[in-house]
């Protein structure tokens, strides 16, 4: 799990001092909270973060909800566009005696642990939610068109140096021969 470099005590929760049953936290993230990931997918955005702990003797169940609005890059003209996004996530933390491990779906905690950072978590839960190919509405307000005309113009001057016969070094030549026979 990837830690922010300097946690945030907003979104440390002090489990220990809680009574064992439900309880509801809200949070709110914006370009702040983005800013502790140097490598983050996203980097602006407004989000309303509704975290439900259900505290259990051994176990924290934790239910996020994740919704608002992030700004994403379109691949296509590099512009900046609003992507909606909605999260329902949960995360299960299991207090134990062994060693603290969090390399599967269920997070172990030694039981001389009294608080967890959920910041990593949201990070996740939100760089998850960008797309692979991230790409605006074309002719849309958020289109950068100039971009686009350009592209255009470079891909026919491309296809037009295509069809020129390329100089061939004289060494891969020869490669390519023995390759063929």
């Amino acid at each position: 799990m990837i830690r922010t470099l300097k946690a945030n005590k907003e979104y440390i929760i002090p489990f220990i001092g809680l009574t064992t049953g439900e309880h509801v936290f809200e949070y709110s993230v914006d370009e702040k909270f983005f800013n502790e990931y140097e490598y983050s997918l996203v980097k602006r955005g407004n989000l309303k973060v509704h975290l439900q702990l259900n505290k259990q003797e051994n176990m924290l169940v934790l239910d996020f909800h994740i919704e608002g609005i992030i700004q994403a890059s379109c691949d296509r003209c590099l512009s900046e566009y609003p992507l909606p996004v909605e999260v329902n996530e949960q995360q299960i933390y299991k207090i134990t005696d062994g060693q603290p491990d969090d390399s599967g779906e269920i997070i172990m905690l030694n039981r001389s642990a009294y608080e967890i950072d959920i910041a990593p978590l949201v990070y996740e839960f939100v760089n998850l939610q960008v797309p692979i190919i991230s790409v605006c509405d074309e002719k849309g307000s958020y289109c950068d068109e100039e971009m686009l005309a350009t592209l255009k113009k470079m891909n026919a001057e491309q296809e037009e140096n295509a069809g020129e016969e390329e100089i061939v070094d004289p060494r891969w030549a020869a490669l390519k021969k023995l390759k063929e026979n």
